[in-house]
């Protein structure tokens, strides 16, 4: 449990709180003897930095509480959005807030960003990133070290020419939302790495198997990251548009094909009704 959770279950959310009284730190401390009562293991030290943030950085825990995103991020709740149409703004500086969540909640932030990598759930931490300017900076370094190895290990795999089977580990980069995320951090490093992403995927030296299931949706969905290179920002674009040609052409020729044979069916189909009621008729 973490100072978000405790202050959302203690229920001190007032609409339009400007200020924390004593009587929200009564409700601190009778809620953490519930929470301890259902869960010997809750650290009592989540009351104290609840205490601690309400006292001394009043501001930007109001900020928290107002900020729909932040706030059910870390009280793991899912409150609309008419819970945070408050008449009044809390002022707290980006980087005042940063350093209040590197204090009080950069462990629930580690933790998250680990487990959705782990389970290649780029959209979530997508969503998070919608106020990345209040996330501490060494939290979105590790998440940048992290999805970078991602695509190391994809191009590892490939130089040791992997089997269909194997290719299940990266199956991702045929998936927009991880380009998305590697956007958040791009750089000449990452255009390199996607650069000899492409270049492995169009080799020769890939599996054919891998390359006919992996190289046109990787080419569509490596589109979407935003490079620093306009060289290779042109050439994503052009590579994605090849492959719609490409793909849309292929698609018509299969739709061609099974109409000729269904017309080769059907005429069969009706010759053979005719010989049949020209015996009948007989």
């Amino acid at each position: 449990m973490n100072i978000i959770e405790l202050f959302e279950n203690a229920g001190i959310y007032k609409e339009n709180a400007t200020r924390f009284t004593f009587d929200d730190t009564v409700k601190i401390q009778k809620q953490i003897e519930i929470e301890r009562s259902q869960n010997p293991n809750i650290d009592g030290a989540t009351a104290t930095n609840l205490t601690l943030a309400m006292n001394d950085y009043p501001k930007e825990l109001l900020f928290i509480s107002g900020n729909r995103i932040l706030y059910n991020f870390f009280a793991k709740k899912n409150h609309s959005r008419t819970r945070f149409m408050s008449d009044i703004k809390n002022e707290a500086s980006p980087e005042a807030v940063k350093l209040f969540i590197d204090k009080f909640l950069s462990d629930d932030l580690n933790a998250f960003f680990d487990k959705k990598i782990t389970e290649n759930r780029f959209d979530d931490i997508e969503d998070l990133l919608v106020v990345k300017e209040y996330l501490p900076q060494n939290a979105l370094d590790k998440l940048n070290k992290k999805v970078s190895e991602k695509l190391d290990l994809v191009v590892e795999k490939l130089e040791k020419n992997p089997t269909i089977e194997d290719s299940i580990s990266f199956n991702f980069i045929k998936h927009r939302s991880f380009y998305d995320l590697l956007s958040h951090f791009r750089s000449l490093e990452n255009d390199e790495k996607i650069k000899k992403l492409m270049n492995l995927m169009s080799s020769t030296l890939v599996n054919f198997d891998i390359k006919i299931s992996f190289l046109n949706p990787m080419m569509l969905a490596m589109s979407n990251y935003k490079a620093v290179d306009n060289d290779l920002a042109n050439l994503l674009k052009s590579n994605k548009d090849d492959t719609i040609v490409r793909t849309q052409k292929t698609s018509g020729n299969s739709s061609s094909a099974l109409s000729t044979g269904s017309m080769i069916v059907l005429a069969i189909v009706v010759i053979r009704l005719i010989l049949l009621m020209v015996r009948c008729s007989r």
